[in-house]
């Protein structure tokens, strides 16, 4: 296990997401949530694990994904932890055609898994047009 505070392990997984989100690579994506992961974005329903994975496949190899994560703040009790981000995500077609450009604040709560992992449970996502 390592050394880290959990801060800096909640903070790496951001890193982490960000970097595997830009790579394409959907299985290390999700290895990054819970099997009970919920995400919320304005008006969508919920997306579950099996939604988010589908949505992902439909893109891999159709976009570039580009990002900026800007931890404001950790909060971490027991095995849950609260994250609060100011986020920045680009997603160019790579068969041309207009970048979209979303931009604003998360809210993330993560659960330690029993490996000691933690893992995204839940995300409310408030990104808008950037």
């Amino acid at each position: 296990m390592s050394q880290q505070t959990d801060e800096q392990q909640i903070r790496a997984l951001i890193a982490k997401w960000m970097e595997v989100s830009k790579s394409g690579d959907v299985d290390a994506r999700m290895n990054l949530m819970t099997e009970d992961v919920v995400f919320l974005t304005p008006g969508n329903p919920p997306m579950r694990r099996d939604d988010f994975a589908a949505a992902s496949k439909a893109m891999e190899g159709k976009v570039q994904i580009d990002g900026k994560a800007e931890v404001e703040e950790v909060t971490v009790q027991g095995d849950v932890a609260i994250c609060w981000t100011r986020l920045e995500v680009s997603v160019t077609p790579l068969a041309g055609g207009e970048t979209m450009r979303r931009a604003g604040n998360t809210l993330t709560v993560f659960r330690r898994g029993t490996d000691g992992q933690w893992r995204i449970w839940r995300d409310a996502n408030g990104m808008g047009p950037a």
